[in-house]
């Protein structure tokens, strides 16, 4: 009996050392906190989830009723389905809902070019880091998915399948804890990096590429692997918008012409510019963050702050932490992601 008392509790230590696991920051810029700095003008924040697949797509099993409610149960404003090669979503679509199309681009002897989300004339470069790099002109009103959740996990996939290991131990006693933990395995300053260091211009996006796998469904039954609540409840973009948005109509607008923001969390980061200053503004306490440029990195302490900019691309990147010894950092998860930046 001992024993079997013991062994959840040697299984413990190593779920709280991948949650503790440290961070070391070679250098720490001057401190911003407690600024206490207010957008100077109104911003609109309308948050959506993009690159959505469901029953309509080969290799997916959700139907259209499943994201719905996953939307309005995690209180995001829009979502947008990106079902391979058809839009067969538009007949169930609402007033909260756009449909555009996912396609590969081949050219005339079958080479792969490059993988586009068509949402009417806009469109939007993806899984350029994963699967199917760009080889076409980098069009400059094309948008770009930088942050791709199921890309950025299987990037990772030492440590997702370490995380996934301890999932009968700790999901029937701690489920949210330990859905929400998978953002761990994330680190949006990698794919923020390469961006920058290829030289890309676009606007950038964050993207699901959400495909359920698995399906279930009987009298009080619902089974959905994974579901959409759970990749809605790692991951969101915001769109920080200049205007009042009434309609989906002016929300694909705003998405053109505003700035975004990927956010690991249900409360997003906003950040703006007046001439060459940035401002930004983050609803934590212990904030870590990253203010990256070709070949550059600077990091900031504190959940909100000011820093004068150089002629360049700038992203930035944070993460909360739970406590630091000197500038070595715990517990630390990634927190947001920038559009560009231009100066």
């Amino acid at each position: 009996m001992e024993v079997l008392l013991l062994f959840p509790i040697l299984l413990f230590i190593p779920y709280i050392l991948f949650s503790l696991y440290p961070a070391r920051v070679e250098r720490i810029s001057k401190n911003f906190k407690d600024l206490n700095l207010l957008p100077p003008s109104a911003v609109f924040l309308y948050s959506y989830q993009f690159h959505i697949h469901t029953q309509f797509s080969y290799d997916s099993l959700g139907k259209p009723e499943d994201v719905l409610k996953a939307r309005d149960d995690a209180g995001i404003d829009y979502v947008i389905i990106t079902d391979h090669d058809v839009n067969h979503f538009k007949h169930f679509a609402d007033e909260r809902t756009l449909v555009g199309v996912e396609r590969k681009i081949n050219d005339d002897r079958g080479r792969l070019l490059g993988d586009v989300i068509e949402l009417g004339e806009l469109k939007v470069i993806s899984h350029h880091f994963r699967k199917y790099r760009w080889k076409l002109p980098r069009e400059k009103d094309y948008l770009f998915e930088l942050i791709n959740l199921k890309d950025a996990l299987v990037h990772k996939k030492g440590k997702l399948f370490y995380h996934l290991l301890f999932a009968p131990f700790f999901y029937p006693v701690a489920k949210d804890y330990y859905l929400k933990s998978f953002t761990k395995v994330i680190k949006p300053e990698e794919f923020a990096e390469k961006y920058l260091k290829e030289g890309w211009e676009n606007k950038v996006v964050c993207g699901l590429d959400h495909h359920v796998k698995v399906y279930i469904r009987e009298v009080g039954i619902r089974f959905l692997f994974p579901s959409y609540r759970f990749s809605f409840s790692l991951m969101r973009g915001f769109i920080l918008s200049r205007r009042k948005v009434n309609t989906k109509e002016e929300f694909l607008q705003a998405f053109k012409e505003f700035p975004h923001v990927t956010s690991f969390s249900e409360k997003p980061t906003i950040f703006w510019k007046e001439g060459n200053t940035l401002f930004y503004y983050a609803p934590y306490n212990k904030v870590l963050t990253l203010l990256l440029r070709k070949g550059e990195k600077r990091v900031f302490l504190g959940s909100n702050g000011k820093v004068e900019l150089r002629k360049g691309n700038y992203i930035l990147v944070g993460y909360t932490y739970l406590f630091r010894l000197g500038n070595i950092f715990f517990g630390v998860k990634p927190l947001f992601l920038s559009d560009i930046i231009k100066i």
